[in-house]
Parts: C-alpha cells; structure tokens; sequence
C-alpha cells in the first residue's frame, strides 16, 4: 500500500540522518504535494512512524522526529560486521575482535550483537533497513574505514560509537563526523618501524615489504616503512600484491629484487602444505621475515619457521571499548594501541597504550 511505501521512505529518511533529532518535518499538505497522494494516505504514514517512535506529533505545532527510545534493560553493544558471508571469510584479527568482545562485555552485563551494514558486500550498498534499531542510546563499534559511507548519518543519530582506525591522516570530511566518538587507534606505522628495527638488527639492508593494498591512501603501515628505511638508510623494495596471486607474485618479486629480509602481508592459507613458508615463497631458508598475518596460520606457531609476526593488541582494546561505551558519561577520546612482535609465543617488544 502507499502509506507503506511513504512510511518506510521518510523513515529511512530519519534513520540515515537526513533529518535530526528535534527537525520539523513537512506539513501533510506539503506531503501530499510531494507523494501526489492524498492527506488521509499521508495521515496514515504519519501515525505509523509515531507508533514507531520515529517522529512526535505536537498540536498546533507540527511534526518533530523524535528516535525511538532505547529500552532500560537493552544492554547491548552492537558490532558492525560488512556483509552476511563476512565472518565466514574473515581475517582472523577479526574474529578475535568480536570473540572477545563478547567476553569482556559479559563480565560488565552486557551482550554484543553483530549488525550486518550491506547485503551485497558494497559499502556503497547500506542495509537501511537493518541499521533502523540505532538511536541516540545505541552503543556500536566500527571497525575501520569501510563503512565511511554511513559516518555522516551515525554521526546524526547520535549514538555512542567506538571508532578502531589506523594512524593514517584522517579525510577532513571525516573529522566533523566522528569529532564525537571514542577513537581507537592502531599505531600501524609505528608496527612498521618495529618491523624495520628487528630486520636492519640482524644486519639487513636491503629489506622488501610485499603488502596487499600496498598503496591504499590509509594505509599508514607503508608510511611508516618508508620513513624507517629512510631514517636508516637502508634500500627499499615495494610489491604490491593482488589477491588470489599472493605466492607467485612474492616469488618472483625476490627473484628480481633480491632482498635480504622481507615484511609481508599475505593470504598464507594459500601456501603449500608440505613446503616450510620460504620454502612456498621460494625465499632462502635462512632469510629474517616479519609477517602480518591475514589469518592466524601453523607456519607461525611452528617454531622451526622462526617467523616473526606482528599483533594487535585487542585485549587492551576490547577492555577500553566496553568500558568507554557502557560508562554512565560518553565523552569524544582518542586512544592509541600499539602492534608487538611475536616470535614462537614471546614477545619481542613490549606494547602499550596511549591516550
């Protein structure tokens, strides 16, 4: 019926931030007008969304969107996840992330529900539809970038949100939406200047770092990379890796470039089974690697690999995040979380917090 159709537009409307909290909205001639309907349809629409607790109809005022409220014992934090089949193929620093989420906010009386953004997989596809339960009393993590689509909205709702981000420059569109929340930085450049440190230390000079999404504009770890070899004056040594093509690509890579220690960040799943991990890159046995994993692979616990890898520091994280999201007062903080080294189970460097 119409009234549906008008009801579920003006109410994605007011769920997608284009309208705000206390905003008038048109008068039921000017929506008539708009929807070429008449004022009985449109009165109709109207009592729908105010049965929702999406607008408040005062006499003789007008029309006001008013967000539903959130119920006095909804102890939920909500964990935004980028579409259905994501945590099926995740990264595993993924999982942990919602795993302990879980954990910690049991230990405070609060559960964590996945939200999934978009349907197709595309974050220029948002699930409107299934974002409608936010409001100003949601409490929601979001976890990097790929829901940029969606910040100037979140950022009209008005919810509590814990932001996790890399130490890249923020785009200054971003800035005025998220000035509220609490940011969670991850210290990805300082992760590879670790890196660097640990290889130039045993002797290494001409270092590769072989990466996927190399030269996404946020990706702070290649920045961070460049400044340390530049600062050490060691050679640098760049691949680019493209997905499904991970192992061929690092082979030939070495093959031409001959470096003596490498960063890398690859699908490692798809290595051969049988083969030592330099073995299956083709990378001389006896060659220094420091790896960020994709998924959590038995090439690094396996200590006769003697592979290096760096790791986030999500149990400090989580812990934060529960705590700022569920603290009677919410107030706008940036955190800072530093990647460790890990060497067969022991870490290499100590790891830390900063506010």
């Amino acid at each position: 019926m119409k009234k549906n159709v008008i009801f579920q537009e003006i109410r994605q409307e007011i769920i997608s931030g284009r309208w705000h909290e206390g905003d008038k909205l048109p008068t039921e001639f000017e929506y008539a007008e708009i929807y070429r309907t008449s004022r009985g349809t449109i009165r109709r629409a109207l009592k729908q969304l105010e049965d929702g607790g999406f607008i408040q109809r005062v006499k003789s005022q007008g029309t006001f969107v008013h967000l539903p409220e959130v119920q006095e014992n909804s102890r939920v934090i909500y964990l935004l996840v980028p579409c259905c089949d994501y945590l099926r193929h995740s990264q595993a620093r993924f999982h942990q992330l919602l795993f302990e989420l879980i954990a910690e906010a049991a230990k405070a009386g609060w559960s964590v529900i996945p939200v999934v953004f978009s349907k197709t997989n595309s974050n220029q596809d948002i699930w409107w539809e299934n974002l409608a339960r936010f409001n100003r009393d949601s409490r929601i993590v979001v976890n990097h970038s790929w829901y940029a689509n969606y910040f100037e909205s979140l950022a009209a709702i008005g919810s509590r949100v814990a932001f996790i981000n890399t130490d890249a420059p923020m785009p200054e569109a971003w800035s005025g939406y998220t000035s509220g929340w609490v940011k969670f930085i991850e210290m990805r450049s300082l992760a590879a200047e670790k890196a660097v440190k640990y290889l130039a230390e045993r002797r290494c000079r001409k270092i590769g770092l072989a990466m996927r999404g190399l030269y996404h504009p946020m990706n702070s770890f290649l920045q961070g990379y460049i400044r340390a070899m530049e600062e050490s004056g060691l050679e640098k040594c760049l691949l680019d890796v493209i997905p499904e093509n991970d192992v061929a690509m690092v082979s030939e890579f070495y093959r031409k470039n001959r470096f003596d220690g490498l960063i890398v960040h690859l699908d490692e799943n798809c290595l051969p089974l049988r083969k030592s991990f330099r073995a299956g890159l083709a990378l001389p046995a006896d060659m220094p690697v420091v790896s960020l994993p994709i998924h959590d692979s038995s090439f690094y616990l396996d200590p006769k690999e003697k592979i290096v890898t760096l790791e986030y520091s999500i149990l400090p994280m989580v812990a934060d995040i529960v705590k700022y999201l569920t603290a009677p007062q919410y107030r706008a903080k940036e955190l800072h979380y530093e990647l460790f080294l890990v060497q067969c189970g022991k870490k290499t460097a100590k790891n830390h917090r900063q506010e």
